[in-house]
C-alpha cells in the first residue's frame, strides 16, 4: 500500500492521543475484494473504538460536513459494519439525522443487530493540511425494531456509549 497522506496520519495521531493507545489500522474491502477502506482500532473502556481513515476525502451523500465514521464496543463484527456502511452509502442520498445504514451487520455475524445508525459528534479535529475540521459520525448498532428511533433517542443512546470528549466543543 502506498504511503498515506499527511492528513490521514494526523487523524490517526489525534485518535492515538485521545485514547492513549497505539492503535492499529486495517484495510477492509468490499465483497469483490476491491475498494479498500481503512479502519483504525483503539483500545478503550468500552472495548474498542473503530474509525474510518480517509473518508474525509470523499463527498458523502449526507448532510454537509467533513466526516469519518466510528463505532465503539466489543463485538468483533463492528469494524466490518463500519466499512459496509460506507459501501451502503454509495448511490444513496440522505438529508437528515439519524443516518441509518440498513443490513450492514452481515447475516453470518452472531448478533440480533442488523443496521448501523449514525449521528455527528460535536467534537471537531482541525486538520491543518486540509484547512478544515473533521467530525465523527458516531455509529450505534440497532435492531429492526429500532430503525425508526428519533434523533433525540438515538443521540441519548450514543452519548451513553462514547467517550465524553466527543461531545465537547474542544478542537
Amino acid at each position: 500500500m502506498r504511503n498515506p497522506p499527511e492528513h490521514h496520519k494526523a487523524i490517526v495521531h489525534h485518535l492515538r492521543d485521545r485514547f492513549s493507545s497505539r492503535g492499529k489500522v486495517f484495510a477492509y474491502r468490499d465483497n469483490n475484494g476491491k475498494l479498500p477502506m481503512l479502519i483504525a482500532e483503539f483500545d478503550c473502556e468500552a472495548g474498542r473504538f473503530y474509525s474510518t481513515i480517509g473518508i474525509c476525502d470523499r463527498k458523502l451523500p449526507i448532510p454537509s460536513g467533513v466526516y469519518e465514521l466510528a463505532a465503539i464496543g466489543k463485538p468483533p463484527w463492528l469494524p466490518n459494519a463500519v466499512a459496509s456502511s460506507i459501501y451502503y452509502l454509495r448511490g444513496r442520498s440522505f438529508d437528515e439525522w439519524p443516518l441509518v445504514c440498513e443490513d450492514v451487520v452481515k447475516s453470518n455475524a452472531k448478533s440480533t443487530y442488523r443496521h448501523m445508525a449514525y449521528m455527528p459528534a460535536r467534537h471537531e479535529f482541525h486538520v491543518p493540511s486540509l484547512k478544515t475540521h473533521v467530525r465523527w459520525l458516531l455509529g450505534l448498532p440497532i435492531k429492526d425494531a429500532e430503525i425508526s428511533l428519533s434523533s433525540d433517542a438515538l443521540a441519548a443512546k450514543i452519548q451513553a456509549c462514547y467517550p465524553t470528549w466527543l461531545f465537547g466543543d474542544d478542537a
